[in-house]
């Protein structure tokens, strides 16, 4: 967690003192776990400093409000997801393993820093239009990473054109971000072994491989499914 003590704190970027840095670090872990356990509308300034326990007028010498505080946990988390992603990249070259280094990586940095990607995901709407454009861009450049990994995927004939690049990566994308939902990586499964069943289903689809490439993409109208 120590790569967060890094941030635009009171609208200044530079790399903080240690212990400013350790103070900086610690309201981001209290806020994500506080917003996370108790939903930041229910969370009060005043729990937060209590919580790091620290007077509430020494909690405003790092943020300006509780909202900038959501939205600085924003920011870190979707740096957070980047910076692991594109150092994995920097390793490979070949289209296929640099997709499978991406999808490591974002499982990585879900597994690690749950509560904050929760908060992420979930408290959008409780920024300030501003901010929620700020957290959408960034988010979207992201996505736009994952989407030219694709595409020079697709470029390579290496995975099926017949879906777009842009829904490929909204998909991979779901199947990703909600892991923080259900997978504990504490649990039997690690997030490598997590990762390569995504990396499994993703590229190779759900289906035995007897039943041979798919073909053009199908659509079911559920409407006629019944029940067995």
């Amino acid at each position: 967690m120590a790569r967060l003590a890094t941030r635009e704190f009171g609208g200044r970027s530079r790399d903080l003192a240690p212990s400013e840095g350790h103070t900086a670090e610690r309201l981001l872990l209290s806020a994500a776990r506080l917003f996370w356990q108790n939903g930041y509308s229910a969370t009060s300034v005043r729990e937060l400093a209590a919580h790091l326990g620290i007077q509430k007028a020494s909690l405003y010498h790092h943020i300006e409000s509780k909202e900038d505080l959501l939205y600085k946990l924003s920011v870190a988390s979707l740096k957070d997801i980047q910076t692991q992603a594109r150092a994995a990249l920097e390793a490979e070259g070949d289209p296929l393993l640099r997709l499978g280094a991406l999808i490591l990586a974002h499982v990585n940095s879900m597994s690690e820093e749950r509560e904050m990607h929760a908060t992420m995901l979930t408290e959008l709407r409780s920024l300030s239009p501003k901010h929620r454009r700020d957290v959408i861009s960034r988010r979207d450049a992201y996505e736009q990473l994952v989407e030219s990994i694709l595409k020079d995927c697709q470029e390579a004939g290496l995975i099926r054109a017949d879906i777009s690049s842009s829904l490929l990566a909204r998909c991979l994308l779901n199947l990703l971000n909600w892991t923080i939902f259900w997978f504990d990586p504490d649990g039997e499964m690690a997030p490598h072994e997590l990762a390569s069943v995504f990396d499994s289903i993703f590229l190779r689809g759900i289906l035995p491989s007897h039943f041979g490439e798919a073909g053009p993409l199908k659509t079911v109208d559920i409407r006629t499914l019944k029940p067995e």
